[in-house]
């Protein structure tokens, strides 16, 4: 860690509030570009352009292109020539809006009102993405020279498969890399745990029958939700297993949600089909194949209790897509640089735990130093008038701007 002079502290302070205009006109404009995943290619050409106009040369890394659309990272290295290399890292894409009329505001207006930019993105993650920005112009605008290489990846496909991040680790030598900071929103916390998650897909059949005499046929969806209560039985057993201090506020460190539920084809009819699919949690460092294992045999017992689930067994498919937990050293470089800064920048620091998944996985499973923190609400992403504060922008950029200084 280096120490920080008075006057270090002040001049990439003044150096950020010097580019708030700048910052805000840049997180309006990204979100005016609408980005949901698959379509991502409007939004990056506008970072790649905003970076070079300052003088910075960030490369656009094609990825998995989409009929229609172009798909592309961007990603530009700053900070020492060589030295340890530290990853700065955020995704381009959003979720849909949803209905229209749920929003206040268009979605995409990138309205600035009373000090807070309204729009799909501004929480997740573009907000954060700004921040990282900032800091890193900032503390060139300072003439604060890095210990460290830092890269700074904005990335595509985040909120499906993230493929962006996983194209971008190809690049690198993970054994060089000192650590990631991930730029989710936290609210400011500093996210040091983060439990994971799998998603899954049962599928049960039953035998259809006219509704006037149901006794004729087998309901699908009754016998789906036999296994769901067998499945969230076994999921809140392993929850109540897994104790950290970091999530001690969490009523449940390792959720499990059932997102979509189908049955039948017609009201009149019994369903002879039902399927649901969800998410369960993982502890950090477990093994997705014991997890499996374990939801399976729950599946098995109640189907091995009920006659018809006896015959006709529950299908049960696991998503390719999958998130490992990962928990990261207090005492690392990374963590103690942010929570100084963090103190430097408001006065106080909070470490605390995610449950929510991200790239950040894709990191913390290698055994690298990662860090998910940025500005903003999570409660507020992939919700209707998702909103950030300009001000927790830039406080966010100078707690990065004053971390990456403060690493040796």
């Amino acid at each position: 860690m280096i120490d920080l002079t008075d006057r270090d502290v002040t001049r990439i302070r003044d150096a950020v509030d010097v580019l708030s205009a700048p910052l805000t006109e840049l997180l309006v404009r990204a979100v005016r570009c609408p980005s949901v995943t698959g379509g991502e290619g409007e939004v990056a050409v506008l970072m790649h352009e905003w970076m070079t106009a300052r003088g910075w040369t960030p490369t656009l890394v094609t990825v998995e292109p989409t009929a229609g659309h172009d798909r592309a990272n961007v990603v530009v290295r700053r900070g020492a020539a060589d030295g340890p290399l530290l990853v700065l890292n955020g995704h381009l894409d959003v979720v849909p809006p949803g209905p229209a009329d749920a929003w206040t505001r268009s979605p995409y207006s990138g309205q600035v009102v009373d000090g807070r930019i309204h729009g799909r993105g501004t929480v997740d993650m573009k907000g954060g993405i700004v921040a990282g920005i900032g800091a890193l112009l900032a503390l060139e605008s300072a003439g604060i020279e890095l210990a460290h290489r830092i890269e700074l990846q904005l990335v595509v496909g985040e909120e499906t498969t993230g493929v962006g991040t996983r194209e971008a680790v190809r690049a690198l030598d993970l054994t060089e890399v000192a650590g990631a900071i991930v730029l989710e929103p936290t609210c400011g916390r500093i996210v040091t745990v983060n439990t994971g998650l799998q998603f899954f897909d049962v599928r049960v059949s039953g035998r259809a029958a006219h509704s006037s005499a149901p006794w004729e046929g087998v309901d699908a969806f009754a016998k789906l939700l036999l296994v769901r209560e067998a499945m969230q039985a076994e999921a809140q057993r392993r929850s109540a297993r897994y104790r950290h201090p970091l999530l001690a506020g969490v009523p449940d460190p390792m959720p499990f949600v059932v997102g979509e539920v189908s049955a039948g084809t017609y009201r009149a009819a019994v369903p002879a089909h039902a399927r649901m699919t969800g998410r369960y949690g993982l502890q950090p460092g477990e093994s997705v194949r014991e997890a499996r294992a374990a939801f399976a045999a729950a599946i098995d017992e109640v189907a091995d209790r009920d006659p018809w689930l006896r015959d006709h067994r529950p299908e049960l498919v696991w998503d390719h897509m999958g998130l490992p937990g990962w928990d990261t050293d207090q005492d690392s470089d990374v963590v103690r640089a942010l929570v100084r800064a963090r103190e430097l920048t408001t006065g106080s620091a909070e470490l605390t735990g995610f449950t929510a998944g991200s790239d950040a996985a894709v990191y913390g499973a290698a055994l690298v130093p990662t860090v998910v923190f940025g500005p903003g609400d999570v409660a507020l992403a992939h919700a209707p008038d998702e909103s950030v504060a300009m001000v927790d922008v830039l406080d966010c950029a100078k707690t990065l701007a004053l971390a990456l200084a403060g690493l040796a």
